[in-house]
């Protein structure tokens, strides 16, 4: 079975990790991270892993911008198994994310999905503060990677006013979130989830009866989760083979094929 990890990282936090608990309570947790390309292509290789679509951790806890400098010199825009996601900011305050600028830099670094960390580079996720890139992200189907690390409620608000955008959720903590995320799935047909988190007992199985398997993505989070979870808990799951194929990968190469930059 191919996998193609949806989502992991590259880079060493400042701090470590936080990682979230059932009550939405942050814990540091020293878990082995991957500083450079070759150390995640290391960790993929022993798991069995054939791609992976990745950002930086620098994006997050020093800077976006740095962040995806850092990541266009460790992942070449022609990887074959690699492939590279970068995070935004408002247009308004930095000018290199205004579309005309930022949409071609996306196109030439072949950049086909973003990442958004409101709450951690404080603005609003929203038509008012973010519109002029929402709208194009939107009608490019680029995929928008979302964690409610610090709350879902960004989440639901950007889907009310964009409910089209194409969104994967991801980081959300290994306790269940199945009553966040399944009123989402049945809201809006562009939500997808990334699996990583989603170790929970009958989990698959239930979300397969009542969405089907289109909407899952096989992701590691790494390295807030490692290979071995993620890979067991799908493996293991009592639904069709056919269905465990297009989560392990299929999906996310069918929602990349819709980009259009």
């Amino acid at each position: 079975m191919k996998f193609i990890d949806c989502s992991a990282a590259i880079g060493l936090d400042t701090i470590n990790r936080v990682i979230i608990n059932h009550e939405n309570y942050p814990v540091l947790e020293r878990v082995r991270q991957a500083e450079y390309a070759k150390d995640l292509l290391a960790e993929m290789d022993f798991a069995g892993i054939d791609e992976a679509y990745v950002y930086h951790s620098a994006m997050y806890s020093h800077h976006p911008t740095r962040g995806n400098e850092i990541l266009n010199k460790e992942v070449s825009s022609d990887d074959k198994r690699l492939h590279k996601t970068w995070t935004i900011l408002p247009p308004l305050t930095e000018n290199e994310y205004s579309p005309d600028m930022f949409f071609k830099s996306m196109k030439e670094n072949n950049v086909k999905a973003l990442r958004a960390f409101p709450q951690r580079n404080r603005y609003m996720l929203d038509k008012v503060s973010m519109g002029e890139l929402l709208d194009v992200i939107c009608k490019k189907n680029i995929p928008l990677y979302l964690s409610p690390m610090d709350n879902w409620e960004h989440i639901f608000a950007v889907l009310k006013e964009y409910p089209k955008l194409t969104v994967i959720i991801t980081n959300y903590g290994l306790w269940g979130s199945d009553r966040y995320f399944f009123p989402l799935l049945r809201a809006y047909e562009n939500v997808h989830i990334d699996t990583s988190d989603y170790q929970v007992l009958g989990g698959f199985e239930t979300c397969y009866k009542l969405f089907g398997s289109e909407r899952l993505l096989f992701g590691s989070n790494f390295p807030m989760d490692n290979y071995g979870g993620p890979i067991a808990t799908l493996v293991g799951a009592d639904i069709p083979m056919s269905a465990k194929e297009k989560i392990a990968s299929e999906n996310i190469e069918n929602l990349m094929r819709r980009v259009k930059l």
